[in-house]
């Protein structure tokens, strides 16, 4: 079974842009999957309060745009 093609896939998720922890859309290409990938379909989600603390790097190694959850 070979990898999906990611040239055409994208995916909408609400991110942070920086330390401040406002969310907003953001869309972005997903890298190509291997074979050691699973590929699945989310059609619901959450976050939970230590991802609002990653949002707002209060753990001093957040990484932006950051979608949690």
């Amino acid at each position: 079974m070979g990898g999906v093609d990611a040239s055409e896939r994208t995916a909408t998720g609400w991110a942070a842009r920086d330390a401040d922890g406002h969310l907003s859309p953001y869309t972005y290409t997903l890298r190509k999957s291997g074979p050691e990938d699973v590929v699945v379909k989310v059609k619901y989600c959450g976050i939970c309060h230590t991802d609002i603390h990653q949002t707002k790097n209060h753990f001093g190694f957040s990484k932006y745009p950051m979608v949690p959850g």
